[in-house]
């Protein structure tokens, strides 16, 4: 299988020049081709062929080098792999699936890629225009062994410089485990409590934000002073993308820690698709929002599941895991986001809120799939005409007037 993993590099003074020459050349290559593509369909919106491919700006730019002879200075394959950037862009665009492509920026961009020619000695890493190889950290007996390299990206962030082996590996995914109800868990994503799973283990939101807020407030305010184009400008910045960096860090070790202890634990996963999009909209929640950054969890959960051979059900934004009564069944329409505890009018279950919606989210998952018991609980029977399963069934039991009340409290 294809994976990857990140270094830290650590260029002296010349290559770190050369690297920067490849960062700027790649982004001046992406932009002056964006360029070329938008203009090229204005001009050409009626005819039979209104835009141009990767191929079209490949031939481009061999005149282009010609025009800026700077261009030479840099790896030939990394100035091409910046057009299969922006080519695999507008695919996307065409597809409806992004936006159409922006113009990279100084300082937010900084990358580029090299497919071929890459070696790994010790604890240096060589591909083209870097003969001498850079000096990386990391597991070098563990990367000397890697034959089949893929490509490298290399990136720059809060002026470090990390580096990214994309490259075959011979392990196997393993077999997914069967579905089933044994070892499955339901999780319900939360501001207050980062996670709450249905069998009652509750994650405490770690609050990162709070921890470095007050320092980027002050380096804000201190940003704010200086004169544009200064150095005092430039140093203050490179200081407030670290403080942003260190925030990045925590969250995504965090995810990392979280979503493998889940992975590894339950055989089967039961999560919810949210409309964070829709929720950041709220200002009185956007920032927390932001801060337990719900999809970065959720893409690491899905990906280690498969690492691990585990199973993920997602079930719909629309169902009303918050509103049934994990116990028996009945719907609670007039229930607030501000009531923490859910209490049930009917069977007079009182319970946490989010561990209600847990067992919820996990037992409507498991009927979403089709991995249920013979004998339904009433929460199966309200939940089970959301997807059509059953109908018969449903019926029958909801017409002999009987119920059960033996589900998980």
């Amino acid at each position: 299988m294809i994976t990857a993993t990140k270094v830290k590099l650590y260029p002296n003074e010349g290559q770190k020049i050369l690297l920067e020459k490849h960062f700027g050349s790649c982004r001046f290559v992406y932009n002056y081709f964006l360029k070329r593509r938008d203009e090229y369909y204005i001009t050409h919106r009626d005819a039979q062929r209104s835009s141009l491919n990767y191929f079209d700006t490949n031939n481009m730019l061999i005149e282009l080098k010609k025009e800026y002879p700077w261009l030479y200075e840099i790896n030939a394959q990394s100035l091409q792999m910046s057009l299969r950037f922006l080519d695999n862009a507008f695919k996307n665009f065409f597809h409806k699936n992004a936006e159409h492509p922006r113009f990279r920026k100084k300082e937010r961009n900084e990358f580029f890629a090299v497919p071929q020619h890459i070696k790994i000695q010790g604890n240096r890493i060589y591909f083209p225009k870097f003969s001498e190889g850079i000096y990386f950290k990391g597991s070098k007996d563990k990367l000397s062994e890697i034959r089949d390299i893929n490509e490298i990206i290399i990136t720059k962030d809060s002026g470090y410089y990390y580096c990214s082996i994309i490259y075959e590996n011979e392990e196997e995914l393993p077999e997914k485990k069967p579905l089933s109800e044994e070892n499955s868990v339901g999780i319900d994503l939360g501001i207050e409590k980062f996670a709450t799973l249905s069998n009652g283990i509750a994650i405490e939101n770690p609050g990162f934000i709070k921890k470095v807020e007050k320092r980027i407030r002050r380096l804000q305010k201190q940003l704010s002073r200086k004169q544009n184009g200064s150095k005092n400008r430039s140093k203050h910045i490179l200081k407030l993308q670290k403080e942003y960096m260190k925030l990045r860090n925590m969250r995504e070790d965090f995810d990392d820690k979280i979503s493998t202890a889940i992975a590894k634990q339950y055989d089967t996963i039961v999560i919810e698709d949210l409309n964070v999009h829709g929720m950041m909209q709220n200002h009185h929640i956007s920032k927390s929002l932001s801060d337990v950054s719900f999809y970065s969890f959720k893409q690491k959960l899905e990906w280690k599941a498969e690492k691990y051979g585990k199973n993920i059900i997602e079930i719909g934004r629309f169902d009303p895991s918050s509103k049934i009564c994990s116990r028996c069944g009945n719907v609670k329409h007039d229930l607030k986001l501000s009531d923490r505890i859910y209490h049930c009018n009917v069977c007079g279950l009182t319970i946490d809120r989010d561990l209600n919606a847990a067992k919820n989210i996990r037992k409507i998952g498991l009927i979403k799939v089709g991995s249920v018991r013979s004998e339904f609980t009433p929460v199966e029977i309200a939940t089970s005409g959301l997807y059509g399963i059953y109908p018969y069934r449903q019926r029958s039991v909801v017409e002999s007037g009987s119920s059960d009340a033996s589900a998980e409290e």
